[in-house]
């Protein structure tokens, strides 16, 4: 198993993080890095504003501050130096 290195654990170079860090105006909780270094999986109470740098495309967040009824989870649409999340929804 691999060790922490700086609170994050590789796995064949994904980064499993846990860590809560500010990106861009939003403060998050980072669960997942790409061998980039760039997010691929996130957790908070605000989506993250457009066109922040850092979070990989197609990267996941989740909203946890989201009415009952209402989707949390957002995709980014945009690359990782200019994000733009979108509401995934059902069809």
């Amino acid at each position: 198993m691999a060790e922490p290195v700086n609170g994050q654990t590789n796995y064949d170079q994904i980064g499993f993080d846990g860590t809560t860090t500010k990106v861009g105006a939003e403060t998050i909780t980072v669960l997942m890095r790409d061998p980039s270094g760039n997010i691929l999986w996130a957790t908070g109470t605000t989506v993250p504003t457009d066109a922040t740098a850092g979070y990989a495309k197609g990267a996941l967040f989740i909203d946890t501050d989201v009415a009952t009824g209402t989707t949390g989870l957002n995709c980014n649409k945009g690359v990782t130096t200019s994000c733009q999340f979108t509401a995934v929804t059902q069809a």
